[in-house]
């Protein structure tokens, strides 16, 4: 039995072809379906079968494009409501496949629907655990709320780990579909895999006395939810439409921006320091070069919004519709080439955001301005900077109303998600704000000039945002 993982950046996720006897099968195919065809005939093998763990909240499955050229049947939980075809499986049924056995086992927690798949091949045991237990970590109970109560999924998932994942062969291989960073947990580990005993001992989730305790716990300190997490879900039951029938953006001029996409979103893919340089007034930055891209986009766009697209170039645009397609996102219709004059020559307003560097925001603080640190609660424990107001990224657009008045510098932890931040105060109708450099990575490590020298350096800036008399 030959298992070959598949991982997708940005969203952490995880899924495998599994090969016997020129025979295989895929567990929890992301949208893009062609690396296991591809796979497959590199073993000399024809997919089988087709295994998906639960209806995934974080990305759009190509499971149906998947089952439409290859033949093989999509196995799911009969409790999963699935509105494509499909075979609906039990606790325990098998599904024999090249000489192998796939065991399915309930394993309610993450989603009322939630199965994992086990399998043996001689001494060799894995389980697909699909979003129920990482390494490390386990799946949040929250995400299906529109469908299960939290609570009732936090109790389900105690049950599922004492009664079904504990109760395996220690050394039974665990092969997650998701690995750090993904927000369908919250303390997922980064090795690709783990086993049933390693997981028992050291996994955070089984160090409570109680299942009380447990549940309490897994309700908790709970990441934001993006907005396509509660829509992935009903793409997933119904099932995505083959990728190559997902338009791709046509490139225009920028003459044609306002006649023929004015209501869209205008959404800047590029550098933090090339968005600054000056970009459209009103677009929204998130930075292609990040995996986090389509995380962030699907963070503050709804999936139903026509978006074009800046980008550096047209291969850029392709990356971008990729990666929006992924998480369900279609609506990419067109794409502008970054190019500042002829955005000006086409009567196109262009706004620039200063960049402010670590060693003025001390100054800049002092004098009166504000510091905005988008950060998370748990990136403020290790340290901010005094007098800063503190509001979570994902939390900014409905928390305008906390934004003081006057000139404001926006501070992450590397100015990835402060330039977002810039955009979206920007688009609130904010022209006052600037980014912090690096921010507080470069601000914990600067080394800055003489105070003299060094308010020199900044007045420039300072003069251009004056304090409020």
């Amino acid at each position: 039995m030959l298992t070959e993982r598949f991982f997708v950046e940005g969203l952490a996720h995880a899924s495998y072809v599994i090969v016997k006897n020129g025979e295989a099968v895929v567990v929890d195919p992301k949208r893009d379906v062609d690396d296991y065809l591809a796979a497959a005939e590199r073993h000399g093998a024809k997919i089988r079968a087709i295994f998906e763990t639960h209806p995934h909240a974080d990305f759009v499955s190509g499971h149906l494009e998947l089952s439409e050229r290859t033949g093989a049947p999509i196995y799911v939980s009969s409790k999963y409501p699935a509105q494509f075809p499909h075979r609906a499986l039990r606790h325990g049924d098998e599904v024999a496949v090249g000489g192998m056995v796939v065991r399915a086992l309930d394993t309610p927690g993450h989603s009322p629907d939630s199965m994992s798949f086990y399998a043996e091949d001689g001494n060799e045991r894995v389980v697909f655990s699909g979003d129920i237990l990482f390494v490390g970590d386990v799946g949040r109970p929250d995400l299906r709320d529109m469908h299960s109560d939290p609570r009732a999924m936090a109790e389900a998932l105690y049950d599922t780990l004492h009664e079904v994942f504990w109760r395996l062969p220690q050394d039974t291989v665990v092969w997650p579909a998701h690995g750090a960073g993904s927000l369908c947990g919250r303390r997922l580990g980064s090795a690709p895999s783990s086993t049933i005993g390693a997981e028992k001992r050291e996994n955070w989730a089984n160090r409570f006395d109680s299942r009380e305790a447990f549940v309490e716990a897994m309700l908790s300190n709970l990441p934001d939810r993006p907005i396509f997490f509660r829509r992935s879900p009903f793409a997933n039951l119904a099932g995505a439409r083959p990728l190559a029938e997902v338009p791709k953006p046509e490139q225009i001029a920028p003459e044609t921006l306002q006649a023929r996409f004015g209501s869209a979103v205008i959404l800047d893919t590029r550098s933090v320091d090339a968005y600054g340089a000056g970009h459209l007034l009103g677009s929204l930055h998130v930075g292609l070069r990040l995996p986090v891209f389509s995380t962030w986009v699907g963070t503050f766009v709804e999936p139903e919004q026509a978006l074009v697209l800046v980008v550096e170039g047209p291969e850029d645009a392709e990356q971008a519709w990729l990666a929006l397609a992924r998480i369900g996102y279609e609506r990419a219709a067109a794409y502008l080439v970054a190019d500042t004059p002829a955005w000006r020559a086409a009567g196109l307003e262009v706004r620039e955001t200063a960049q402010l560097e670590p060693c003025c925001v001390d100054a800049w603080v002092k004098e009166g301005r504000t510091l905005l640190d988008v950060r998370t609660p748990g990136e403020w424990n290790a340290g901010v900077v005094e007098g800063a107001v503190r509001i979570p990224l994902a939390k900014l657009p409905e928390r305008l109303a906390e934004v003081p008045a006057g000139p404001m510098a926006v501070m992450c932890g590397s100015g990835y998600r402060s330039s977002i931040g810039t955009s979206l105060l920007e688009r609130a109708g904010r022209t006052d704000v600037v980014n912090v450099r690096g921010g507080w990575s470069a601000y914990r490590e600067r080394q800055c000039a003489e105070p003299d020298s060094q308010d020199l350096f900044c007045r420039d800036l300072f003069e251009k945002l004056p304090v409020a008399a």
